[in-house]
């Protein structure tokens, strides 16, 4: 339900990471795009799963949602809480993925 770990004060080339309060530790949820943004994150286009939301809503400001924007023009990347997302978000709907 996350893709990154960020912790203020260490790159990821370290190969160990000693962290003394556990509350220093972010959980990010990585969401990128190659669309021209000019007003990224607005326009942003993307995929969650129930899971993302209730471990963001679960664990509060541990948790960020990033927007990437990968476009020459408008590279760029924006760390949101979950209640900024909710703020900016227009349009929701449920998709069902099934397996038989």
């Amino acid at each position: 339900a996350f893709d990154l770990i960020r912790v203020p004060g260490h790159i990821n080339s370290e190969s160990e990471i000693t962290v003394a309060d556990a509350d220093q530790i972010t959980l990010v949820e990585l969401k990128t795009t190659q669309k021209h943004l000019p007003e990224c994150p607005r326009g942003f286009f993307f995929g969650a799963t129930e899971n993302e939301f209730d471990l963001a809503r679960r664990i509060g400001d541990q948790y960020r949602f990033c927007f990437v924007c990968l476009h020459p023009e408008s590279r760029g990347f924006h760390l949101l809480s979950l209640e900024e997302l909710e703020g900016l978000i227009r349009t929701k709907r449920t998709q069902y993925q099934i397996n038989l």
